[in-house]
């Protein structure tokens, strides 16, 4: 990885525990984000975070792979894109968000992994989030492969 790549990953570790995307900020201020999926994991990181702040599944998985892992709570599923969106939205649907922040970034080669805090708007508990993104060889689009949310160990 080279030392620009670094740099930014560091700067997003930093920046994302920052209030920008803080508990029960509204989601009119992260919404003015890039939504590139291009170039390095910032943008895509901040795409991320927007789609799970305002409960958006169809930002979430634009663009992502042909097959898409979600689990939920330990129910682990492939999913086709279509389908990945009727789970997600259901999922938004049922645990609409209050807030949500970004935790830890760490890209490695094609691979691009963030890890968040969801705070759902009718639970006391906030829920933790794992998302994976890849790139192909060669290419600069990031696709959303993976999403796991399960309850925090606190």
């Amino acid at each position: 990885m080279c030392s620009v790549q670094r740099s930014l990953v560091l700067l997003l570790v930093l920046v994302g525990s920052g209030p920008h995307v803080g508990w029960g900020q509204p989601a009119d201020s992260i919404a003015s984000a890039p939504d590139s999926t291009l170039g390095a994991p910032r943008a895509v990181v901040q795409r991320v975070a927007a789609a799970f702040a305002e409960g958006n599944a169809t930002r979430l998985l634009t663009p992502s792979a042909d097959r898409v892992e979600i689990t939920l709570f330990g129910a682990r599923t492939f999913y086709s894109n279509a389908q990945a969106l009727y789970v997600l939205r259901e999922f938004f649907r049922r645990h609409a968000p209050h807030g949500f922040r970004v935790q830890d970034v760490m890209a490695a080669g094609t691979s691009c992994f963030v890890q968040g805090a969801y705070e759902p708007s009718r639970r006391t508990s906030q829920l933790q989030v794992y998302v994976r993104l890849g790139q192909l060889e060669g290419e600069d689009l990031w696709r959303l492969h993976e999403v796991r949310v399960q309850e925090s160990a606190e």
